[in-house]
């Protein structure tokens, strides 16, 4: 586990920013600055004395817990804090902030709210209240997948906005053309291999790759969003469709050492299931990370498969692969 920071850490991106209108018109319109910080840095303010104490210690660890799926630890987020006396202009236009208070005058329950764009635009703030130390490690246990993923998915949509400025639109134009899905391809994924029923996108980078699958499948039944299926189902089409770098290998998912997880989510009003795990190629030493999202697709009674995976032997991995799970955060069936 890594060596709990009491210490208040400023990270140096946080000291520049630059201005920039938020988009509101008229008179009642707010400059807005863009927020800070590297992706997935998280800035929490509060109470020092709460944050040295075990409380502290409990609140850091829940963030700095293992981000699921890769090969190597790394945590959910890069974490600082900072006083809540400290707590200026310079530092409020950080890119994702908690917030917590603790006064039992002021409140009588563990509550959590989620704001957006207070200082910053595309800004996550969790603001966490309580009326003593033992109700607000209990609210933020109740509500840690809701807070993780809030913050996951502001990342996204700030990933999302850059995708879209700075698209691969041939790319995107053939995926909707051949299997009725409209997704956002960046431009930095410029090799594409798109047939009617498969769609294989990467950067082609030999370090540090980066790629994007989409497949159709029929739906038969609820079991086949059971994880066992999704992962036999994703070994056989992805067996014929991707080669390693040897004759007879090819990819397979990893499950002897390091069994895949998923879960149920709700995805711009889709039902999904999430598979995180390891990848590797049968017949050789390849191997990295992979997320994949599987969709019903409602109107064709199919299920839409969305896997970004990412190779980079010599590279943390979190950022690579959270930022192109980006792509399927917004999706559009035909």
């Amino acid at each position: 586990m890594k060596k709990l920071a009491f210490v208040i850490t400023l990270l140096s991106s946080l000291l520049s920013f630059t201005s920039c209108d938020n988009g509101s018109k008229g008179g009642d319109s707010i400059l807005l600055p863009t927020v800070t910080g590297a992706a997935f840095d998280l800035l929490i303010v509060g109470d020092p004395t709460i944050w040295r104490d075990p409380i502290g210690r409990e609140i850091f660890d829940i963030f700095d817990e293992d981000t699921p799926g890769l090969p190597q630890s790394e945590s959910l987020f890069t974490l600082s804090f900072i006083p809540e006396s400290q707590f200026d202009r310079i530092l409020k236009p950080a890119r994702n902030i908690i917030m917590y208070q603790v006064d039992d005058k002021m409140y009588t329950s563990g509550k959590v709210t989620f704001k957006r764009n207070r200082w910053a635009k595309i800004q996550a703030i969790v603001q966490i209240t309580a009326p003593d130390a033992k109700e607000l490690i209990r609210i933020i246990n109740e509500k840690k997948q809701e807070i993780i993923d809030y913050i996951v998915f502001t990342e996204y949509e700030r990933t999302l906005s850059y995708y879209k400025r700075y698209a691969n639109g041939e790319a995107k134009r053939k995926v909707l053309d051949s299997l009725g899905v409209k997704i956002h391809v960046p431009d930095i994924l410029k090799w594409t291999n798109i047939t009617r029923d498969f769609a294989w996108i990467s950067n082609g980078s030999l370090e540090s790759r980066q790629d994007v699958v989409v497949y159709r499948t029929p739906y038969n039944s609820k079991d086949d969003f059971k994880l066992e299926r999704i992962i036999a189902v994703r070994d056989s089409i992805l067996k014929e469709r991707i080669d390693g770098p040897s004759e007879g290998s090819y990819m397979t998912t990893e499950v002897k050492n390091h069994y895949p997880v998923c879960r149920e989510m709700n995805i711009d009003g889709k039902y999904c299931v999430e598979v995180r795990g390891l990848w590797r190629v049968e017949g050789d030493m390849m191997g990295g990370p992979f997320c994949s999202r599987s969709f019903y697709d409602e109107k064709n009674n199919d299920i839409v498969t969305i896997e970004v995976f990412v190779y980079a032997p010599q590279h943390k991995k979190r950022n690579k692969i959270r930022l192109m799970e980006a792509i399927s955060a917004e999706v559009e069936f035909n």
